[in-house]
């Protein structure tokens, strides 16, 4: 009876603590969503109001339309389109090379592997202005190619599907040679299929990283036309400068922040169920 008293009291702490949480983060998109619906008159009020007395979608309007010489609106389908296809290419790179490090046995192999997820360690900003350089010798500067092709081939991607391998059992591609089974078809028709947790976890991750850069579009494409999301934002938050246009930022980092949301609601449990499962190996 203690124990079931004890455990009532364990799970009545962790609902509140979780709801909690879960209040203390939705909460600046709560706020963010309610400034984007404000005039910028009604955002400067002391002490300010969560809930709008006046709604209006100017702001919307101001940052789709209006965007100081950015298509807002057409910056946000490119920025679906790279994510879609930089998430697609590291799909199609890092199944197969997770599989060779797995499943086939070939010398060096975990040095080799241990060697590319080292560099899991190094920052990002080191490699900055070799693959810039790169890139202005292979004149691909200012063109999709320029943000498409540097993240293909993650270590991190490789290092997932690669520990979520090491779970299949060995029995099950035996059983696979034994019926005629090639490497190429027990990837593509057993193995893929087992793998949709992590597979769906790394393009949400991939897509959520693409998605939400900033720094490197920034560097590598100058022309409005074909400019990502969030450096159009940038530009159009440059733009503002010395005055307070509140809203319309806000409205620009609603309209941001939707696939995100979206992504986040329907898909977070196979980014968790992924994740914990990458530890496992043997």
């Amino acid at each position: 009876m203690l124990r079931l008293r004890r455990t009532s009291r364990e799970r009545l702490v962790l609902s509140i603590v979780g709801i909690a949480l879960g209040i203390a983060w939705f909460f600046p998109i709560l706020w963010m969503f309610f400034s984007s619906l404000q005039p910028n008159s009604e955002l400067l009020i002391y002490p300010p109001r969560i809930i709008p007395r006046v709604v209006t979608l100017e702001n919307f309007r101001t940052i789709l339309f209006s965007g100081r010489g950015v298509n807002v609106g057409r910056s946000f389908l490119i920025s679906v389109f790279l994510s879609s296809m930089v998430t697609a290419g590291v799909l199609v790179t890092a199944t197969p090379a997770a599989y060779a490090f797995a499943r086939l046995h070939f010398k060096g192999r975990d040095v080799l592997f241990w060697l590319i997820v080292a560099t899991l360690i190094l920052p990002v900003q080191m490699f900055i202005v070799p693959v810039y350089l790169l890139l202005d010798r292979l004149h691909l500067l200012n063109t999709f190619w320029a943000i498409i092709l540097p993240p293909i081939g993650p270590a991190f991607g490789v290092f997932l599907l690669r520990q979520f391998m090491l779970t299949i059992p060995d029995e099950l591609e035996d059983a696979a040679k034994i019926d005629g089974c090639s490497p190429l078809r027990f990837l593509v028709q057993i193995v893929a299929p087992l793998m949709r947790p992590p597979l769906v976890s790394l393009a949400i991750l991939t897509f959520l990283g693409i998605w939400n850069d900033l720094l490197w579009p920034m560097l590598v494409i100058y022309d409005s036309k074909i400019m990502p999301l969030q450096p159009a934002l940038a530009r159009i938050r440059g733009e503002y400068h010395g005055t307070f246009e509140a809203g319309t930022i806000m409205a620009g980092a609603f309209i941001a922040a939707i696939p995100v949301l979206v992504i986040f609601v329907f898909a977070n449990r196979y980014i968790v169920k992924a994740i914990s499962t990458s530890g496992i190996s043997r």
